[in-house]
């Protein structure tokens, strides 16, 4: 609340010290309240778009999708899993993971993904380990 007096004062002063009228200084108002619109004008997209992506991840989208997508999306967005082709198939609540990954470690990451989703009760590993 103080910063929001403190800068129309600062203005006041820097244009008593100048030496500008009275009219200059409704000039300058002006001048500052349309830049302000513009920015206003210029910034609601960007705003809108951080307000839309702080509420997903406030809310999880992917609790109302199926159990597959949720564990691919799972695998998909993990950076250790970022080069592995991962299938993932569903029968029930069991989860079978198939394709290529590049060694012990990213199997047992992407099992440990699988396992830690809601909604799964059993893991099948069809995983290659490549490379």
């Amino acid at each position: 609340m103080l910063a929001n007096r403190t800068v129309p004062l600062a203005i006041w002063l820097c244009v008593a010290a100048a030496g500008c009228t009275g009219e200059d200084a409704d000039r300058l108002a002006r001048v500052s309240h349309r830049a302000g619109a513009k920015l206003d004008g210029a910034t609601a997209g960007a705003r809108g778009k951080l307000s839309r992506g702080w509420h997903s991840l406030q809310g999880d989208p992917l609790d109302s999708a199926p159990l597959r997508d949720r564990v691919a999306a799972r695998l998909r967005l993990d950076q250790a899993l970022a080069d592995a082709h991962i299938e993932v198939d569903t029968e029930g609540d069991i989860v079978t993971l198939h394709g290529e990954v590049g060694g012990e470690s990213q199997r047992r990451r992407a099992i440990e993904l699988a396992e830690s989703t809601i909604g799964v009760e059993k893991v099948v590993d069809e995983l290659q380990a490549g490379k």
